[in-house]
């Protein structure tokens, strides 16, 4: 019976090791971070989703008929203000500012010689011409006048019909589109050309009305298609929509240049500051299989820490806190570490009491 003490003493060791070891892990899973829950302004993200738009866009039409003569631009070309773009044939035209020209030449002529004789008429005596004849002189320099006033503007007229057979372009832009080539006739009006300003291109994106008032203090942040990286975004304007839409137009550009085409998508996200309330880091919230939220409390009682399950609705998530509607008040200790496996009414060791 000796032999077996040495045993039975090594049995019992082990148990106790054991029993020991059970308790240190029992101890440090219960060991749990907690956080007070204060009230603060929540602030909601709202998604957006809108498009690059082209503000200054230009159909470029000719204010004259005619057939095209040349075509400088395809489309995909960068213009500048004032470059020739397209011709129309001019020949017509340019015979009639030549016939403007020499009625002009004419008129100038015929003013020149009225001139001359109302000048001779002023030199002589009144014994030497009749009053007669001196109104008569006076009269057909007025109408000479009048007639070169006429040849004047006959002449202004045919350059300015000129000028109007180019298309020039307004301002710095792309050749998006072109709807003529050389040899069509074109009427005014005719859509020939369409010009892009790239250098004015603006996010637009649709808003629920629900939003408009809580736009104050709002910030926007915006990513294109295919990027995962989000651009601080200046707001321009809002502009209100169909009233049968319930939303407005929020118009916006990038604080630093991106590289964007008319047409590309644009994701929006739309920080609005809402009510104060409650929120908690999103390590603290525990999801059941059924879908419903909660986390866990620790509340004291006498000198003891203890774990309490309370159920939670939550609303929106920013930047790690999570906003709770129902369940939770300012003033209440959320576990947010060690939460995994509690039980109702654990004791629990608070590593930041």
């Amino acid at each position: 019976m000796l032999p077996l003490l040495p045993s039975l003493a090594r049995l019992g060791a082990s148990v106790v090791l054991v029993l020991s070891l059970s308790a240190m892990a029992a101890a440090q899973e219960n060991r749990v971070e907690t956080q007070l829950v204060e009230d603060s302004a929540r602030i909601e993200i709202l998604p957006l989703t809108g498009s690059v738009s082209a503000p200054r866009t230009s159909l470029l039409s000719s204010a004259e008929a005619g057939q095209v003569s040349e075509l400088t631009v395809e489309m995909g070309d960068m213009v500048t203000q004032g470059q020739p773009l397209l011709s129309l044939d001019t020949r017509d035209i340019r015979l009639e500012s030549q016939r403007a020209r020499a009625d002009l030449a004419q008129a100038e002529a015929e003013r020149d010689e009225a001139q001359r004789l109302v000048n001779e008429a002023n030199q002589l005596s009144a014994q030497s011409i009749a009053a007669s004849e001196r109104r008569q002189r006076e009269s057909t320099l007025a109408a000479a006048q009048a007639t070169l006033e006429a040849r004047r503007a006959d002449h202004q007229l045919t350059q300015l019909q000129l000028e109007r057979h180019q298309v020039r372009a307004p301002f710095d832009a792309m050749v998006t589109q072109r709807e003529s080539d050389v040899g069509e006739w074109v009427d005014p009006g005719d859509t020939l050309l369409t010009l892009v300003d790239l250098s004015a291109l603006r996010l637009d994106f649709s808003v629920p009305l629900s939003a408009y008032q809580r736009f104050e203090g709002s910030q926007l942040e915006v990513r294109l298609e295919g990027s995962d990286q989000w651009h601080p975004a200046r707001t321009l304007a809002r502009i209100p929509l169909d009233v049968s839409s319930r939303q407005f137009l929020l118009r916006a550009t990038p604080q630093a240049p991106l590289a964007m085409l008319p047409g590309m998508a644009v994701e929006g996200r739309l920080q609005l500051i809402g009510e104060s309330g409650p929120s908690v880091p999103r390590d603290a919230l525990v999801r059941r299989p059924d879908g419903s939220v909660s986390v866990w409390l620790a509340r004291q009682r006498d000198d003891t820490w203890q774990a309490f399950e309370q159920r939670v609705e939550i609303g929106s998530s920013y930047q790690g806190e999570v906003a709770v509607n129902e369940g939770l008040s300012a003033g209440d200790r959320v576990i947010v570490v060690g939460n995994e496996r509690l039980e109702e009414g654990q004791n629990v060791s608070l590593i930041d009491d």
